[in-house]
């Protein structure tokens, strides 16, 4: 006889469970929610003061050694200004459709 780990009942061990630690399904995830408890941990205060430093810094000089970024932005080669996804998937040339003539 040994004793559940969460409650302290007793309970028999036998050939077919000989690891079983807890009385029933519910001692076993009461004691799960208490070992994993995150209620002890302390949250920040919401009333801290921000400093004057900002959290970003500018980017007004682009680097000329930075690798290009992976996430689709593209930029124009002559002015270097950010390009909408359609004008790189569908050209200018090709958006502009002839309109055909009717002869009559």
């Amino acid at each position: 006889m040994t004793n559940c780990a969460h409650c302290g009942r007793p309970i028999t061990i036998t050939s077919r469970n000989p690891n079983r630690r807890y009385c029933s399904p519910r001692c076993r995830v009461a004691d799960w929610h208490t070992r994993n408890d995150r209620s002890h941990l302390v949250l920040p205060d919401e009333d801290d003061v921000a400093n004057d430093v900002p959290n970003e810094v500018p980017n007004d000089v682009p680097n000329q050694n930075a690798v290009p970024a992976a996430n689709g932005v593209q930029h124009c080669p002559h002015c270097r200004e950010p390009l909408a996804v359609i004008s790189v998937l569908v050209p200018a040339a090709a958006a502009h459709i002839p309109t055909p003539e009717v002869i009559t």
